[in-house]
This record gives C-alpha cells, structure tokens and sequence, in this order.
C-alpha cells in the first residue's frame, strides 16, 4: 500500500511555526494561588486580665524584711504626752520620722503611688511622710518602734491589689441547669394532662 505524502499548504505551514514561535515566547508574569486565610492569633489566657490589671503578679513579691536606709530619713525628737512620768517633762522622747515620699527612690514607685492614696492622713503639705512614736519612755525604744511602724506599712501597701472579677449574669452551668429544671417541670406538666382512651 502507497501511502500518499500530505500536501501542505504554504500559508499553513507559515501559521503553524508563527504560533510555536509565541508560544516559545510567552511566559506568564504571575501565578494564580487561591488565597489563604492568615490563621487566627492565639490569645493568651490571661488577655482578659491584663487589661483590667494594672501591674502583673508574676514577679512581684513582697519581701519578708525591708531594708530602710536611715540615712535618708529626717529623725526629730519632741516632748512626748504618753508614758513616762516626771521623764516626759524633762526628756525630749517623743521620736518624729519623716521623708519625702516622691524622691525616696529606695521604694518602688508603685509602692510610693499606693502610700499616696492608702496613706494620704500622713502625708502633709510638703509632701513628707511622717511617723510618730512616744509609746515609749526613751529616745531608742521609740526610734525602734518608728522604724517598726514604716516596715509595716511599706509591707501592707507593696502588696498588689487584687483584680475583682465583676459578676456578669449567669454562669454556662447555671443557664444549663435552668434548661434542665425547665424540661423537667415541662416533662411533668405533660403528664398531668388528660388521657383519652
């Protein structure tokens, strides 16, 4: 059998090797991807408390001693009115100590912030905080219970206040126990009703 050769026609041929040609030569810019949708942030658990809290908890302690430079208090003796009998009129007992509370940069501002609305009836125009002490019958044991007293009150306000949660209605457990106690009550007014028979 003779196969026939195939017979092209010339303005064919030119066609075809013009459309190889741009097909050789186009090359696409850009890619379609479909798009993707960023994964959602995840949100810590304490998020909602930070936003209410002020300062975080979790390095924060309140020291078991605290270490008060005397130097940077102003100590002032006077005649004291409590105990000490012909003493109080002849010895200045009465212990006076005092500092300036927003340059005593040996306690933590926040301390100093809370001094300020926790213990603003000692603090006086100038913005000194005093202390006074004449329990005592002597310069020294009233000094120590000076110091004492500030110790104390510098333990009670470096405390951080703690972040009341504010009651917003009902709890997921207590609507869910609603929804119960109202399918039962549901339940058993349903039984009460008549039966035909």
């Amino acid at each position: 059998v003779i196969i026939p050769p195939t017979i092209t026609h010339p303005s064919t041929t030119s066609r075809l090797k013009e459309e190889a040609s741009d097909s050789e030569e186009f090359k696409p810019t850009w890619t379609y991807e479909p798009y993707k949708p960023p994964p959602p942030a995840r949100r810590s658990r304490n998020t909602a408390n930070n936003s209410a809290r002020k300062f975080s908890t979790s390095t924060w302690t309140v020291p078991d001693h605290i270490s008060i430079p005397e130097d940077q208090l102003q100590v002032s003796f006077a005649r004291a009115s409590g105990a000490g009998g012909q003493n109080v009129n002849k010895v200045n007992t009465k212990v006076e100590l005092r500092f300036h509370l927003d340059s005593a940069n040996w306690i933590p501002r926040e301390v100093r912030d809370r001094l300020k609305t926790n213990e603003s009836n000692r603090i006086n125009n100038e913005g000194y905080f005093v202390i006074t002490c004449q329990e005592n019958r002597t310069q020294v044991q009233n000094r120590k219970e000076a110091i004492k007293k500030l110790q104390d009150i510098l333990k009670s306000s470096w405390e951080r206040p703690k972040v009341r949660k504010l009651r917003k209605g009902l709890t997921k457990k207590a609507k869910e126990n609603r929804r119960e106690n109202k399918k039962k009550i549901s339940q058993k007014k349903e039984n009460r009703r008549r039966v035909d028979f």
